[in-house]
């Protein structure tokens, strides 16, 4: 059976075709169940015999220029809340020293923290037992550390 990466016209019900399946997590063989004009709708996976609304495999590059445009404004937008959030909190602990960061390290709220790949952040949430969430310039990460001491 032909395969497609694109919803081409050549695309019809019935034929196999290569999609990224939603349950599987891979790009895999699906079956075309249902199409909207000349574009694959729905697809059902060979492997896992689910049937979903149809994704490009994550090999191919063909994103919509309507898709583009809206991830590019809302990751800019989230980048920009980010980083003024992480300039508002590193000047109100401007006063406090940086520990390095490690994972055996023993950190609160608040501290501030260098690490070796993402910079100068600073810790936003203690979730237990034994992780952070520390903000960072771009981005907010979830770390382990120490945790808290149990007094057992």
């Amino acid at each position: 059976m032909a395969r497609s990466t694109s919803a081409a016209s050549s695309s019809s019900v019935a034929k196999e075709t290569l999609a990224f399946c939603t349950s599987c997590k891979m790009d895999l063989n699906h079956v075309i169940v249902a199409m909207k004009g000349d574009r694959i709708a729905k697809v059902q996976c060979l492997t896992c015999k689910k049937e979903h609304v149809y994704r490009n495999p994550k090999g191919a590059t063909e994103p919509g220029p309507k898709a583009t445009r809206t991830r590019k404004s809302s990751s800019e937008d989230g980048q920009h809340s980010i980083e003024a959030e992480w300039e508002k909190l590193m000047a109100s602990h401007k006063d406090q020293p940086v520990k390095p960061y490690s994972t055996k390290g023993a950190f609160e709220l608040g501290d501030k923290l260098n690490h070796p790949s993402f910079g100068e952040g600073i810790v936003g949430k203690l979730i237990y037992p034994n992780k952070l969430e520390v903000i960072f310039r771009s981005d907010v990460k979830v770390l382990i550390y120490a945790g808290v001491a149990s007094t057992f």
